[in-house]
């Protein structure tokens, strides 16, 4: 028997699989699958391929279907519309389930705790209808927790599509999920449509171009938003470039404006977590905050809650949940019923996999760094030595030569070093250099993954780990 894990958000639903577990691409080559759904003539279109038109069709776009999944009858806008939120879930859960079943033969669905029996009841009944072999259900803040805070409030903080979870883990013994906090109406959506206003208003007061005049330009803002709060996470500002009817616009996008914009949002996280700390602590106790990589990702969201007295942070990887409990499962089913479909609210924790007793600072998780550079089926390694990428730069390992029929490449367009904890790549191009089609303004900290491009040449770059370092 092989396990899926299966994390259910709103905000991007990913499954993980394998030994050591790794996420799944379930969306296209996408690991998350976002809860938005437009119908349309005679089909259903569901996840990223909804999303891509959520501001080109407003009016008909669906994306509370998991949120407040029920069977109430919905308004049929549309000729073909679904009966109620959980036929949009159905069809969801079908696509995801089409491509990942033949990764395992058995589902551990990870949740939201804010889902009641009633609506774990409706997720259990569509799965089941499904043909998906359902062995248990476990809160997202169990799956994902690795580290124990001894003497500490263990908070699990979360952010989704329309709310904003925290939940207290009680740590003993076992980990126990006592009590949770959330709120609505103030999730990922508002915070997206906040920022994308704020990055229009900023092109009309600079250039008189509005990209909401369209909605071709509107959905390009959206689609664009993951990238530049990726950009945000290593540097203080962006320029950023759009084109209309031939003419290009350009702005400089700087983080602490969007932080502003997202400081009711982060205030409202910080006040849950003060409700949760006067209920449960007495005299204030110490509390070390669990992100989820949505909350962690928001720029300007670590710094609100580091103003909380005593709070060690561990931010948690993407598909913390999905790749967690595969970890953890053989534990969990020690316990379960085993003629019944179990929902967990402890799991074992005296033997945790981590202990970590902070001094004066928090401790992260860090991703892995990329090692190589890829550029036409050669890796080139990455080191302190500077890697110069460039027209004519010659053979050696610190020197990537791009194709020399490449247009408007200079002898030396960027370089690209190790430096501490970080790759950095510097531009020293007329120009420009793209990352993950987001336009460096001077330098930027590079993530594995990430596809490089030069200028409005066709030729790119990737940014790999290989197992050996000193591979090439």
């Amino acid at each position: 028997m092989s396990l899926i894990g299966l994390e259910i958000s709103d905000a991007g639903i990913m499954a993980a699989a394998g030994t050591p577990g790794r996420l799944l691409e379930l969306d296209g080559p996408a690991t998350e699958s976002p809860g938005f759904a437009l119908p349309e003539k005679k089909r259903l279109l569901v996840g990223k391929e909804a999303e891509g038109k959520a501001h080109l069709f407003p009016r008909q776009i669906l994306n509370r279907f998991w949120d407040q999944l029920d069977t109430e009858p919905l308004e049929q806008p549309a000729k073909y519309a679904p009966q109620n939120h959980a036929e949009i879930v159905y069809h969801h859960l079908a696509c995801i389930w089409q491509v990942i079943q033949e990764h395992g033969d058995e589902i551990v669905l990870v949740v939201p705790d804010f889902y009641n029996r009633q609506q774990l009841g409706l997720i259990l009944g569509i799965a089941q209808e499904l043909s998906m072999n359902v062995k248990g259900f476990v809160p997202m803040a169990l799956a994902a927790s690795s580290a124990a805070f001894p003497g500490k409030m263990l908070l699990h903080l979360d952010i989704h599509l329309h709310r904003i979870e925290v939940i207290y883990l009680k740590q003993g013994e076992y980990l126990t999920i006592e009590d949770s906090a959330t709120t609505t109406g103030k999730g990922l959506i508002h915070l997206y449509r906040v920022w994308m206003e704020t990055i229009a208003q900023e092109f009309v007061r600079s250039t008189r171009f509005d990209p909401f005049h369209r909605a071709a330009s509107e959905q390009e803002l959206f689609d664009r938003l993951p990238g530049v709060l990726s950009h945000f996470q290593h540097n203080s500002s962006m320029v950023f470039d759009m084109i209309d009817a031939g003419t290009s616009y350009s702005i400089t996008l700087k983080r602490d404006l969007f932080t502003r914009k997202a400081e009711s949002i982060y205030r409202e996280v910080c006040r849950l977590v003060e409700k949760i700390r006067k209920k449960h602590g007495k005299d204030e106790p110490a509390i070390a905050l669990q992100l989820s990589h949505r909350i962690s990702r928001l720029p300007g969201c670590r710094d609100m809650l580091s103003t909380l007295t005593d709070t060690p942070f561990i931010e948690l990887v993407q598909g913390a949940g999905a790749s967690g409990i595969l970890g953890i499962w053989q534990q969990l089913s020690d316990q379960r019923n085993a003629e019944g479909i179990s929902f967990f609210t402890s799991r074992p924790w005296q033997n945790s996999r981590r202990t970590y007793n902070f001094d004066p600072l928090s401790e992260k998780t860090v991703d892995p760094l990329p090692t190589h550079l890829l550029y036409r089926s050669i890796a080139y390694p990455i080191t302190e030595k500077l890697l110069t990428i460039g027209r004519e730069t010659g053979s050696e390992k610190t020197r990537v030569q791009i194709d020399g029929r490449a247009a408007r490449i200079s002898r030396r367009y960027c370089t690209i070093g190790l430096r501490g904890r970080e790759v950095v790549l510097n531009d020293y191009s007329s120009d420009g250099i793209f990352v993950d089609e987001i336009r460096v303004d001077g330098s930027r900290a590079l993530k594995l993954g990430q596809i490089i491009r030069l200028g409005t040449n066709a030729e790119k770059l990737q940014l790999i780990a290989c197992l050996n370092r000193d591979e090439t």
